[in-house]
């Protein structure tokens, strides 16, 4: 039994890091506000293998500012190697992702949440896109990175939108 135990704990450990809450998340935000909540702990990238929507439900002007809020689900800090949360976008449905903003891990408890400003990109050579939170732990103890993504696209808008969908 305490082995049974043992494990249990230590796979509570491994799940549910960061969440992220606007723009909303792929998948369900139930249970987001206790630590260890099963969707906010996608440690596979750069999506977490969430599935894509079919429907978008918000539309960003492209150019224009932004305020993405994240939530530290389940703190990882390790004073010895401090971690950070990125904020990045990607123009088209692969390649690599261009940094917008970077926020430090300085050890703030499960449940904080950060609020960043970023200026939405504009979308090139392809209508669609990914706007892309990871939480980068540095914690040998930890996985290494956790995944949230928001997929986007201008298809059916004015050149000059950026829809966002959950």
């Amino acid at each position: 039994m305490k082995t049974v135990a043992v494990f249990l704990l230590f796979l509570a450990g491994t799940w549910a890091h960061m969440c992220l809450i606007s723009p909303p998340q792929r998948g369900s935000m139930t249970g987001i506000n206790k630590p260890a909540c099963p969707d906010c702990g996608l440690v596979t990238g750069p999506c977490g293998l969430r599935p894509e929507p079919n429907k978008t439900t918000l539309a960003l002007l492209a150019g224009s500012q932004y305020t993405v809020t994240i939530q530290k689900n389940l703190d990882h800090y390790d004073s010895a190697s401090p971690g950070e949360f990125t904020i990045s976008f990607r123009a088209g449905m692969t390649g690599d992702f261009t940094l917008l903003q970077k926020i430090p891990d300085i050890g703030e408890p499960s449940l904080t949440l950060y609020s960043v400003n970023i200026t939405i990109p504009k979308p090139v050579g392809s209508d669609k896109g990914t706007l892309q939170a990871v939480y980068v732990t540095r914690n040998p103890q930890a996985p290494p990175m956790f995944y949230q993504t928001v997929p986007t696209s201008s298809s059916g808008l004015t050149s000059s939108h950026l829809a966002v969908q959950p």
